[in-house]
């Protein structure tokens, strides 16, 4: 146990500098008045960005590049005597600090925590560079997929010595600390325009109060995906900051446009950080920016003449960052990353099954998908009324990107997935979700804002009661949502660690080793190679090869007898096995994971585990 709290502990400590790094890079950005919450992030957008353009421009080392970037961050701090962050960023971290701990000490088990996340961290950190031509091969399944989460899992790994892989889910939280933090700030700036707080005050009550709205109280976080390396809640950060930050630049332009350049650059860099996340997040920008658009066209208040120039500040660090990244894949691979298929190839005859899948998906989310519904109505009404507030931007802007991001997904399960996951309207719960902070802005800005009763107003928000029951609230999120301690449907992968481990002890390093899938969702084959690889190691690799096409099972043997194959690994727990096992040429299988090993010309079992009460959903 003792081991256990010191690893988890290290691994806090490694994973959290790399955030602290971004928070004072991230203070660097904008005036005074910038929002300090607001740091975290500006900073993630301007490290991870500027590191990715570097390491595709240059051949330095990835470590190289993020100590000067860190270093040159830290000048730039003590140069303009700014504290990074201020206290609504440190206040929201340290209120998520038990979720912190419990993200230091979690194990991967999400499929693509072993299929791309961890495989493209532990090739940065191994290569201590991005793929290249004369470079080993990639890891990862699309190595072509932006690199801001790898870099950060990087980052904690070079600073640890081997592959930090809770990296990820502590960089998640933090940024849903940083998240707060910026939600607090407008919250702040709203309230001091309508003189319901003095400028200057920012009571510890409104910030535990946004942390508590962010964490325990938002519908679209999912536990499992938050502690894990997953770039999805990172992304529905960003989208939220920039719906927050786009609609402050709104504000100021209609008041006073000379002041609204800073919230520009630091837009521009949260923006660059969205695009460094995931592929498809260019649409998401896209999105955002076409729905300040529109309410800039529907509010006379907001000049045009002083909106284009901000755009420039807004979109050049994202529109840099993506020409950059895709030039490097045309130098390198078009196939690092998932592409539309030509229209004619569409699966357009299973959209019915997709819309069916979807409002299944739907069905089992009502509170989520209620809220985002709702607050959508609102802001398609909203973009009809002239002299708008915060509130009702903020709900036009979910509006156009709830819409926009729909269809596009839609788009993605026609023209991109192949048939099978199309029909199931695969990860639609967790693609969804990006614009879930966008959906829960708009009704709690509009209750903070709101006129209330006289003696309602007397209730000071910074008094000790008020400021006490928001920080219990804050603090309750980890008992309250057991989803955020420990998240169900993780034995499986956690046996299959333990299992490998041991498989590990009786295969020689350097052996090639052939894993038979069992046709299901679970990530029994891509876990098993993953842990086989035990990448970042340094170690002669173990060559473990998934056998994908059941159409290869008859060259098996010519494989195992060329050599080309030493070992395979199998497992009957989760479904029949018969046909596999037969085509095979293996004994019979008893509810075990198997290892085999070829001798004598046949399969001879090596080593088997009896698999019981595992759960695998």
């Amino acid at each position: 146990m003792d081991r256990w709290w010191i690893a988890s502990a290290l691994a806090l400590a490694f994973a959290f500098i790399p955030v602290v790094a971004c928070t004072t890079a991230g203070s660097v950005v904008g005036r005074s008045d910038r929002w300090a919450g607001a740091d975290m992030l500006v900073g993630f957008g301007l490290l991870t960005g500027t590191i990715s353009i570097l390491a595709v421009t240059t051949r330095f080392p990835l470590s190289w590049l993020m100590a000067a970037g860190a270093s040159l961050s830290v000048i730039a701090v003590i140069t303009r005597m700014r504290f990074p962050g201020s206290r609504s960023t440190w206040i929201a971290l340290a209120l998520v600090l038990p979720i912190l701990v419990s993200a230091a000490g979690s194990k991967p088990a999400m499929w693509d925590d072993f299929w791309n996340w961890l495989p493209s961290a532990a090739y940065a950190y191994e290569h201590d560079s991005l793929p290249w031509p004369d470079l080993d091969p990639p890891f990862s399944i699309f190595p072509g997929y932006p690199q801001g989460m790898p870099l950060m899992i990087a980052a904690a790994s070079f600073l640890g010595g081997s592959l930090v892989e809770t990296a990820g889910p502590v960089t998640n939280v933090a940024l849903l600390a940083g998240s707060s933090a910026v939600f607090a700030e407008a919250l702040a700036a709203a309230l001091v325009r309508r003189s319901a707080l003095e400028a200057g005050k920012f009571p510890a009550s409104l910030i535990a109060s946004a942390v508590a709205i962010t964490i325990l109280l938002n519908p679209g976080l999912n536990g499992a995906v938050l502690l894990s390396s997953y770039a999805d809640c990172a992304s529905m950060v960003a989208v939220g900051a920039l719906g927050l930050l786009g609609v402050e630049i709104l504000v100021r332009l209609s008041k006073e446009p000379d002041n609204a350049s800073g919230f520009a650059w630091r837009f521009g860099l949260i923006a660059a950080m969205l695009i460094n996340l995931k592929q498809a997040n260019p649409i998401l920008l896209a999105l955002i920016i076409a729905a300040l658009a529109l309410v800039v066209m529907r509010e006379p208040a907001i000049p045009w003449r002083s909106t284009l120039p901000q755009l420039s500040r807004m979109l050049g660090p994202p529109i840099v960052l993506f020409g950059m990244w895709r030039w490097y894949l045309l130098q390198n691979s078009p196939s690092w990353e998932q592409t539309f298929r030509p229209i004619h190839d569409w699966n357009f005859g299973v959209l019915p099954q997709t819309l069916h899948s979807i409002s299944d998906l739907i069905a089992d989310a009502p509170v989520f998908h209620g809220l985002m519904w709702s607050v959508t109505a609102v802001g398609l009404v909203s973009l009809f009324f002239t002299k708008c507030n915060e509130a009702r931007y903020l709900a036009a802007i979910c509006a156009v990107v709830w819409i926009g991001y729909n269809a596009f997904l839609l788009a993605v399960y026609a023209g991109a997935m192949k048939l099978s996951d199309a029909e199931i309207a695969a990860d639609y719960w967790r693609y969804t979700p990006h614009v879930a902070l966008l959906g829960l802005y708009p009704p709690v800005m509009a209750l903070a804002t709101s006129r209330w009763p006289a003696w309602m107003k007397r209730i000071q928000p910074a008094g000790s009661m008020p400021t006490l029951a928001a920080l219990l609230v804050a603090v309750s999120a980890m008992p309250v949502r057991s989803d955020l301690n420990n998240p169900s449907g993780r034995e499986w992968q956690h046996f299959l660690r333990k299992v490998t481990t041991e498989v590990r002890k009786v295969i020689p390093l350097g052996s090639k080793v052939l894993i038979v899938p069992a046709w299901n969702a679970s990530p029994f084959a891509v876990a098993v190679r993953y842990n086989l690889w035990q990448l970042g190691m340094l170690k002669p690799p173990i060559s473990a090869t998934i056998l994908w096409d059941e159409g290869d099972f008859h060259k098996v043997k010519a494989w195992a007898q060329t050599g080309k194959v030493d070992y395979l690994i199998i497992q009957d727990a989760e479904g029949p096995m018969d046909e596999e096992i037969a085509a095979l040429g293996l004994p019979h299988l008893n509810h075990e994971f198997a290892l085999f090993a070829w001798r004598d010309g046949k399969w001879e079992k090596l080593d088997s585990w009896p698999i019981f009460d595992v759960s695998f959903h």
